[in-house]
């Protein structure tokens, strides 16, 4: 009767939690890079194919499931992110049969939650990218790989393999997890002896056969990242905030705070064997821990949350082990509780609200009607740094993928994604033709591009225009420049 009360209240929970950090973000405004998944898929599948190749450096595969709900579903956010929460939601359930098999079911109870809970995990929930489709074939790899070590059936050791080459077809970030689940299959193998070495050596082989066909596009796409990179290179504290989520940590451990006040009964351990919580340790920490290494020692600045989210599986195995080890039965309820309210609290529905394309798109066109005002638009993407990337035929549109699922209106004047010297001379090649004889143009930017709106300000002062903002829309910004008798 316990146990069904208890499936019952973390039910609820997780519903809670789904529902709020996964569902409800499904119908916000698409960011930056969903906004490229539309390009890529706009024309169908062949060019779908062909653009996710020499775009993203990654397989079609992801591409090929959102494509599909867009032909069924049609240019909605949405039905664009449906894929990502059908892959999760199957994550999930194969999330929770793992930790079931590694430790018991109250810990898969507890990890589960914790999974849902996990920022990066309820973003990729809600985000038409590839990386919920690559975290539901990464634990399903770990479910099949366990079955096999548990049974020696070969379809496990098969479906494994699959599950294997699929994860990396993904997204190649996915590698450094599947490492350590590599390396804790030889160990058990080792010691245990249900499946033969050379039979788990043979499934890597094969794997290794799959993704073939991947590699020297990756490697093509890589060599040259340095156009792509964007993000910081990480420091000390960056490295340990991917281990130690501040939004889990705070609410585990005032959970743990509050059950011992209301029930202060210690307890310590849950039997579960030492190779398995090494096993959850080593799945959280080398995904980040590979990232950062790159990031530091080479111009691949890549430690970025979507990029090391192969790490939250293992995260929330461990936090489940943790709960269910040290609190009890009454503990385990209040810390579940305050997991569930300190993701909502902490990050909730509006962690999609940062970069609001939709609404800024959507003031622009009021404000320029039927009319062929300039829209000067600066690149979101890192790649536009160089000017000459804008009249790239390969380039030019994706470089500006918001505009091809909320088009402004007005006449667009494609602007560089950062203000340099290098933009400045481009900027005064096209603007005086640009804005002759207008009394009136505007501007939108994301963060980055912010810098343009104070240059724009001082360079068309002599001509009598005068800025004005629309609004911050997040990361994006509008902004109109007339003239005083202007209409």
């Amino acid at each position: 009767m316990n146990d069904l009360k208890d499936k019952r209240y973390f039910a609820v929970l997780l519903g809670v939690a789904t529902l709020e950090l996964w569902v409800v973000p499904m119908f916000t405004s698409l960011w930056l890079d969903e906004t490229a998944t539309f390009w890529v898929i706009k024309d169908g599948i062949v060019k779908a194919v062909a653009r996710s190749m020499y775009w993203t450096g990654q397989s079609p595969v992801y591409y090929a499931t959102a494509w599909l709900a867009l032909v069924l579903g049609g240019r909605h956010e949405a039905v664009l992110r449906l894929p990502s929460l059908l892959a999760l939601g199957l994550a999930a359930v194969l999330f929770y049969k793992l930790a079931g098999r590694l430790f018991d079911r109250t810990t898969a109870r507890l990890a589960v939650l914790a999974f849902a809970c996990s920022e990066p995990v309820a973003y990729a929930a809600a985000d038409a990218r590839p990386y919920a489709l690559g975290l539901c074939a990464l634990v399903g790899s770990a479910l099949l790989l366990a079955a096999w070590l548990d049974t020696g059936h070969v379809r496990y050791g098969i479906g494994y393999t699959v599950a294997v080459a699929l994860a990396i077809y993904t997204h190649c970030l996915l590698a450094p997890a599947l490492a350590v689940l590599g390396f804790w299959a030889l160990s058990r193998v080792r010691r245990e002896r249900r499946v033969p070495v050379q039979g788990l050596l043979a499934a890597w082989v094969a794997a290794g056969i799959l993704i073939i066909p991947l590699v020297s596009q990756v490697v093509r796409f890589y060599r040259g990242r340095a156009a792509h990179s964007f993000a910081a290179v990480p420091t000390f504290r960056d490295m340990v905030g991917s281990l130690a989520p501040p939004v889990l940590v705070a609410s585990v451990a005032a959970g743990f705070l509050l059950a011992w006040l209301i029930s202060p009964q210690p307890k310590c351990g849950s039997g579960v064997a030492k190779h398995t919580v090494l096993l959850a340790a080593g799945w959280a920490i080398a995904p980040p821990l590979a990232c950062f290494a790159v990031s530091v020692s080479t111009h691949m600045e890549i430690f970025v949350p979507r990029y090391y989210i192969g790490c939250e599986p293992g995260l929330a195995l461990l936090a489940g082990w943790l709960i269910r080890s040290c609190t009890t039965n009454a503990g385990q309820r209040i810390v579940a509780a305050a997991m569930v309210i300190g993701a909502v609290l902490g990050f909730g529905s509006f962690h999609h609200d940062s970069e609001n394309w939709s609404d800024a798109m959507r003031t622009v066109r009021s404000v320029v009607g039927r009319a062929p005002v300039p829209v000067l638009m600066a690149s979101g993407f890192v790649e536009a740094s160089d000017p000459r990337a804008l009249d790239d035929p390969k380039l030019r549109d994706v470089l500006f993928a918001p505009l091809e699922i909320y088009p402004p209106g007005g006449r667009v004047v494609r602007l560089p994604y950062r203000l340099n010297e290098e933009s400045i001379q481009y900027l005064e090649s096209i603007l005086p033709a640009a804005l002759d004889h207008q009394d009136r143009f505007l501007f939108v930017g994301r963060l980055e591009g912010r810098s343009f709106e104070p240059w724009l300000s001082g360079w068309v002062a002599a001509r009598g225009f005068q800025s004005k903002s629309l609004g911050n829309f997040g990361t994006v910004s509008a902004y109109l420049f007339s003239t005083p008798g202007a209409r």
